[in-house]
């Protein structure tokens, strides 16, 4: 946020100052002066001053909050959760009784609160930061260590073989220009999404290169629980195998692979220099530059989900406008925009690796979804995120297709 945003925000300071009698004007001073006693804890993970800020809010946010929405329980709502690992992380609460260590896992990180936040915060980032320090001091809810030692063994979200089953997604050109990053969930649940992108760089005259046989998951999944110390290990061996490889373009297929190799590697201290996209924005050069030109109709009609990740949040709005640019692009295709779409879209329910430790809620934020995408009257959901369209396939929302699939069909010959 700009400087002249956070004065515009904050704007109702001054007219509290100066409008208020001297004696309360003086104590909310003496409040910003002794600020630090209340948020102050050593050898957190958590920024504790933001931490408290979204304790104290008004919960503006509540009713966008997926998890309060299916749960209709208040100790969910964005504030109330804040405040209850404020005071945990403050030793008030017992973060070792796992009823009240479960409440930093009750969000999807859809960063819905923060689209309506007027401070800016996003309570999940808040929550990943206090699962770190949960992780940190050996606090466990069921479901999450085991996955973290599954995704070790295995080095990848599903089974050994998810990246070496098929030999025809391992690619190793000379020379590439491109990485291309494929994601567990595509490699594992929609490898003809894979081919299909694979056909997409083919037609572009794009050199690129996947490694499947060497590479590993991202470490994201784990990054959202708060497993940083395996995070680390498994960036170590992503940046080692792209450096092996020569290019230096990376494109993934799944925008939280985009945002864990942009931005959490980064933020525990990997500072990379390759560029990094999600599909869409890199499709998107490719048509704006001519390397692109789909010319087949193909006749069906759409709607889009757009992933949380990749419209807002920490990787901002990239893909909004990317992706409706790409369709606005492909002779013969119906697109119907769903009620909810773009910033204000609605979480699939998979964020935050829902699905692993709290199931049965993460399918039904995942059904609400289905059922808005489906009152428009597509043929087909379409989405940019394996995780979405794993979801959506899973709870019955099929046909779901990958926007590189979409893309395919209109560049055969």
């Amino acid at each position: 946020m700009g400087i002249l945003e956070k004065i515009k925000k904050n704007k109702w300071l001054a007219k509290l100052l100066f409008t208020n009698p001297p004696r309360v004007t003086k104590k909310i001073i003496n409040g910003f002066r002794h600020e630090k006693d209340f948020y102050h804890v050593e050898n957190t993970h958590v920024d504790m001053k933001e931490l408290l800020k979204c304790a104290l809010c008004p919960n503006m946010c509540r009713f966008e909050c997926p998890a309060l929405r299916v749960t209709q329980k208040e100790m969910y709502a964005p504030a109330t959760k804040a405040r209850l690992m404020y005071h945990g992380e403050r030793g008030n609460l017992d973060l070792t009784d796992l009823h009240t260590a479960e409440v930093a896992y009750m969000c999807t990180n859809c960063d819905g609160c923060r689209e309506w936040c007027p401070m800016d915060i996003s309570t999940g980032d808040l929550l990943v930061q206090v699962r770190a320090d949960l992780v940190d001091r050996d606090i466990h809810i069921p479901g999450t260590k085991e996955f973290n030692n599954r995704v070790i063994e295995n080095q990848t979200a599903f089974v050994p073989d998810t990246f070496s089953r098929d030999s025809e997604l391992n690619v190793k050109m000379d020379n590439p220009e491109v990485f291309y990053y494929t994601g567990c969930v595509m490699a594992e649940k929609k490898p003809e999404s894979v081919k299909a992108n694979m056909k997409v760089f083919e037609k572009a005259g794009i050199r690129y290169c996947t490694y499947t046989d060497e590479r590993t998951c991202c470490g994201g999944p784990l990054a959202t629980l708060g497993f940083n110390e395996t995070v680390k290990e498994f960036a170590r061996k992503n940046l080692d195998l792209f450096d092996k490889s020569g290019a230096k373009i990376i494109v993934t297929d799944c925008p939280a692979c985009t945002n864990t190799i942009r931005n959490t590697y980064k933020a525990l201290g990997f500072n990379h220099k390759f560029e990094t996209y999600t599909s869409v924005e890199f499709y998107r050069h490719l048509l704006q530059e001519g390397r692109l030109t789909p010319t087949k109709p193909v006749n069906i009609s759409i709607t889009y989900h757009d992933p949380c990740i990749s419209s807002r949040g920490k990787m901002g709005t990239i893909d909004i406008e990317n992706a409706r640019y790409i369709f606005s692009r492909i002779p013969g295709l119906d697109f119907r925009e769903v009620h909810l779409h773009g910033t204000v879209t609605q979480c699939c329910g998979r964020g935050g690796v829902s699905h692993v430790h709290h199931p049965e809620i993460s399918d039904t934020i995942g059904k609400q979804r289905i059922e808005q995408l489906r009152e428009t009257g597509a043929e087909y959901i379409v989405s940019a995120c394996p995780a979405c369209e794993e979801g959506f396939m899973f709870n019955d929302g099929n046909p779901v297709l990958d926007i590189g699939e979409i893309l395919a069909r209109s560049i055969e010959e």
